[in-house]
């Protein structure tokens, strides 16, 4: 069975499996890391799934998974269930920033163990809210995109929701295809903008990206583009992952589905116009191969 959070010891941390994932990618966390049961009264050792992929499945995203069922305790509400837990389902949370401290390293133990000390129980609460349900906070559009080829899958589009800024919407409304949409009414729209595009490595180090799908502008046809620039990507704390999947990409021929979180961009009063996504915060792109383009039919919304 997937478990959704465990805890790590070396971080004193109660943590979800995508961030477990992104503190791996980021350095932060090694393969050989310690995860632990959130149930009560249990220990179980757990594992992290797909902790080392660069390129998740599109069916699966990371998860923990038990060694063995008979680790957990009587106890452990996890895997055993308990009378009353909630079963209600709360929106999914795509945060927009990450907190300050989000990658933060663990600071080196300054005091040696010594064979009467007892190190303190990992905390269970770090996260807040017990063991009860809580939503899913993502802080990548990658994540966001697994759980919308779910809810694809599911056919509940239209009522899966999702929270942004303290604002709710739903899956089906927040992504958009870029196919043929009039992009002079969508410049103040801000999406999950999504269509096939091509890509290649730039003389800088960084990555530029055009779709190859258009949108509408009065009798013309505007492919826009995105770039990645190198500065911003050394910048990046998950940066490592982040070329792993683009160069994959690239050696693969560069064609690809990109997922971009912004605002269309049109310049005013140019002979030619175009348009733009700016991506300031690389956690709100997600570029993928071709393959995703099967489960991604009849999932576009058109505006009307």
């Amino acid at each position: 069975m997937a478990i959704d959070e465990a805890i790590n010891p070396g971080r004193d941390e109660r943590l979800t499996a995508e961030r477990a994932y992104e503190l791996y990618w980021a350095d932060l966390l090694g393969a050989d890391a310690t995860f632990l049961c959130i149930g009560e009264g249990c220990q179980a050792h757990l594992i992290c799934a797909c902790l080392e992929k660069p390129e998740q499945n599109l069916r699966i995203r990371p998860y923990f998974r038990s060694r063995r069922l008979e680790d957990h305790a009587d106890t452990c509400e996890v895997v055993r269930g308990k009378d009353g837990d909630r079963k209600e389902k709360l929106p999914d949370v795509f945060e927009a920033q990450r907190p300050l401290d989000h990658f933060r390293a663990v600071p080196p133990v300054t005091a040696p163990a010594t064979a009467t000390t007892t190190p303190p129980p990992p905390r269970r609460t770090a996260s807040g809210g017990g063991n009860l349900p809580r939503a899913s906070h993502y802080y990548r559009l990658s994540s966001l995109v697994q759980k919308f080829l779910e809810h694809r899958r599911d056919n509940d589009l239209d009522e899966a929701s999702v929270e942004i800024g303290g604002e709710s919407t739903t899956y089906a409304e927040l992504f958009r295809n870029v196919y043929r949409q009039k992009v002079a009414d969508l410049t103040a729209t801000r999406a999950v903008w999504w269509g096939k595009a091509t890509l290649r490595a730039t003389k800088e180090g960084g990555y530029f990206l055009t779709f190859t799908r258009p949108f509408r502008h009065d009798d013309s046809e505007l492919r826009p583009t995105i770039t990645l620039t190198a500065r911003d990507i050394d910048a990046y704390a998950v940066r490592r992952l982040l070329r792993a999947r683009l160069d994959k990409l690239i050696d693969e021929g560069g064609r690809c589905v990109v997922f971009v979180w912004a605002k269309p961009w049109m310049p005013k009063n140019t002979e030619e116009p175009f348009v733009r996504f700016y991506v300031n915060n690389l956690d709100h792109i997600d570029v993928r191969g071709t393959d995703i383009l099967e489960e991604l039919k009849n999932t576009s919304r058109i505006a009307r």
